[in-house]
């Protein structure tokens, strides 16, 4: 063996690997996960940022949440709708004597049940002086939306609500008259506050038509009705509304007040709160429908902070 074959065999027997070859990792080749996911983690930020731009500028009305709440009309929200006629007062006392704010034309009451005429403003009742411009001006016919049986004590909506007359039977909103202590609303010494205290109250208590918007904009509720003596179907009604509103009152520190209205034809019923009413024959009554309405808008208007 020559001197060349010896060192072969003592090298093993072959050549030597090329240091210069790279050699493959056992495996192959990874994803790059952390690489991934930092890029990942980038875009969901910048995802949730412009969400949150988005919410906040669609969110942002300028509006505070009482003039929200006045403005929302959504059907999903108990009763008819009643566009605001504003929150002023009258710069006079209640009197028996006064003729009272007469409803807008179309209306129905207890003296025009069926709204087929309604009434005329007249000067003396807080209302624009005879001649005026805007005394008597402008017809309306009944509203027919909101829930079923609701819509037919109030005026066709205006682009300029009125102001010298009430849209709906009960009031929804418009002039009132301010905070009086101890009044004299009957002649017989029956004595309430304006607006009225949460309460039921006694059959021979009637709320003046022009103290329930004030009641309403101190995130109240007002419940009326009005029965015949012999109407067992209407006094069972209103016995079964008399439970309700107690219970809203003293469980639920709701402000509700209840009492009859001579404003009502006879055998009616309503609730109304700030721009939403329900108006229904007693035969038609639906404690749910009354204490959903009661649930929806107890507080739900309350630009005065009633309700903390």
């Amino acid at each position: 063996m020559s001197r060349e074959q010896r060192r072969q065999q003592s090298r093993g027997g072959g050549s030597r690997p090329n240091r210069r070859t790279p050699v493959q990792a056992p495996g192959g080749g990874g994803v790059p996960w952390g690489p991934i996911a930092i890029v990942g983690g980038l875009l969901l930020v910048g995802l949730l940022i412009v969400y949150l731009v988005i919410q906040s500028m669609g969110e942002d009305s300028g509006l505070t949440p009482s003039e929200e709440a006045e403005q929302d009309s959504s059907p999903d929200l108990a009763g008819t709708f009643v566009p605001s006629q504003g929150r002023g007062h009258f710069n006079f006392t209640f009197s028996l004597e006064r003729t009272p704010t007469p409803f807008c034309p179309g209306v129905p009451w207890s003296e025009e049940p069926d709204g087929s005429a309604g009434i005329t403003p007249t000067a003396g009742a807080g209302t624009p002086e005879a001649g005026s411009p805007t005394a008597g001006a402008g017809t309306a016919t009944p509203q027919a939306t909101g829930a079923a049986g609701d819509g037919t004590a109030a005026a066709t909506p205006s682009p300029t609500p009125r102001t010298d007359c009430y849209a709906s039977n009960p009031p929804t909103s418009g002039q009132h008259l301010g905070v009086q202590r101890n009044v004299d609303v009957t002649g017989n010494g029956d004595l309430i506050n304006i607006p009225a205290d949460p309460d039921v109250y006694p059959e021979d208590i009637v709320m003046p038509r022009e103290s329930i918007p004030h009641l309403l904009e101190h995130a109240g509720v007002y419940v009326a009705w009005n029965c015949a003596e012999d109407n067992q179907e209407c006094r069972s009604a209103v016995e079964d509304l008399t439970d309700l509103v107690n219970d809203r009152i003293d469980n639920h520190d709701d402000r509700v007040a209840m009492a009859r209205s001579t404003d009502l034809p006879e055998g009616y019923l309503a609730i109304a709160a700030w721009t939403r009413f329900i108006y229904v024959p007693a035969s038609e009554y639906d404690r749910d429908v009354f204490e959903d309405f009661i649930s929806d808008h107890a507080c739900r208007f309350d630009p005065e902070g009633f309700c903390g």
